[in-house]
């Protein structure tokens, strides 16, 4: 009896050691990451994602196998950026909470952009803006891969007032804000009066007449969310709606150099195809608001650069305290 359970453990030690042999090399060195974001899967920012899945998988020769987890079911952004310092998350598309540096408010800049033709220049992977702000992330342990823009911002209303394309003429209108300091600023400083209230009941306020406006909806989220509620929509293109392609930097380091470099490619071809696009995706948009019955206003270039120079001379300064004035300096110099 114990030869035969001696001969028995030899041929599963054998049959074992076989199978390691036997076993494919991609099998032996495939290393699965997770990539969250809270977009859901009709949204073009989670096509971008699969494309970037595709060309790293194809150009690792499947040694990296990516999954994708949409519609914030790893959790929210700010619980997803926690995991991604932790090396909990591997990959991320998702809002920058600024509450772990307040330089991170960068990008909520007013008119940082004066128009779509200004987006490669001002986030660029050699842009001020991209080197300053990967170098924030880079010390909580989260690595910038992008910036990715979805589209430009403007004002959303039930109630259009009337003096709405001049800079200096304080307006008759409740402009909803998100919770975030310099959206408040902003809206005060463009002669509306700003009140703070949350994504979640925007739709109702609006519709209850609690605000006359919106700022906080690029002509995309616009028409997706608020089209049944709103009456106009104005392109003031107050700020750029940009969210961060992101690594953690526990995962990047066990990364080999060549799939680094695969890797980054990857994130930074969407980058710049978010900036090509970002016109494209907006004006369709405005087409859409337009058959829907919304009112869609635009204003002059000399009107437009009133509103530029306005918040770039009174809200600009008011920034200093957090991101720093040397940052700021900078910032708004390489923009000019």
């Amino acid at each position: 009896m114990k030869k035969i359970l001696g001969i028995t453990a030899s041929i599963l030690l054998l049959a074992a050691a076989f199978a390691c042999f036997t076993a494919t090399p991609s099998e032996a060195k495939t290393t699965r990451l997770r990539l969250a974001t809270h977009y859901n899967t009709n949204h073009p920012g989670y096509a971008s994602l699969q494309r970037i899945v595709k060309e790293i998988e194809t150009k690792t020769k499947g040694d990296l196998k990516i999954k994708i987890y949409p519609s914030s079911q790893l959790g929210d952004y700010t619980v997803t950026y926690q995991d991604l310092m932790k090396g909990a998350v591997d990959m991320a598309l998702i809002p920058i909470p600024s509450e772990y540096d307040s330089k991170l408010e960068m990008n909520f800049i007013p008119y940082l952009v004066a128009g779509y033709q200004d987006l490669p220049k001002v986030f660029g992977p050699q842009s001020y803006f991209s080197k300053t702000y990967g170098q924030v992330h880079d010390k909580l342990g989260v690595k910038l891969m992008g910036i990715y823009v979805e589209g430009l911002i403007g004002i959303a209303y039930t109630k259009l007032p009337a003096n709405y394309k001049d800079a200096a003429a304080k307006k008759a209108s409740k402009v909803r804000a998100p919770a975030i300091e310099v959206y408040n600023l902003v809206v005060n400083d463009m002669g509306f009066g700003a009140t703070t209230i949350p994504y979640s009941d925007l739709y109702s306020s609006l519709q209850t007449g609690v605000c006359d406006g919106a700022i906080g909806l690029t002509p995309q989220l616009a028409y997706s969310d608020f089209r049944d509620v709103i009456k106009h929509y104005v392109c003031y293109n107050i700020f750029a709606e940009n969210i961060g392609y992101f690594t953690s930097k526990k995962t990047f380091g066990k990364l080999t150099p060549e799939q680094q470099k695969i890797v980054t490619d990857a994130f930074r071809k969407e980058a710049d195809n978010s900036y090509k696009v970002a016109k494209s995706l907006d004006e369709k948009a405005i087409n859409d608001l337009k058959k829907y019955g919304v009112k869609v206003e635009t204003l002059s270039a000399k009107e437009m650069k009133a509103y530029v120079d306005k918040v770039r001379k009174v809200t600009w300064p008011k920034l200093k305290k957090n991101i720093g004035a040397d940052t700021l300096k900078k910032l708004t110099e390489s923009v000019k």
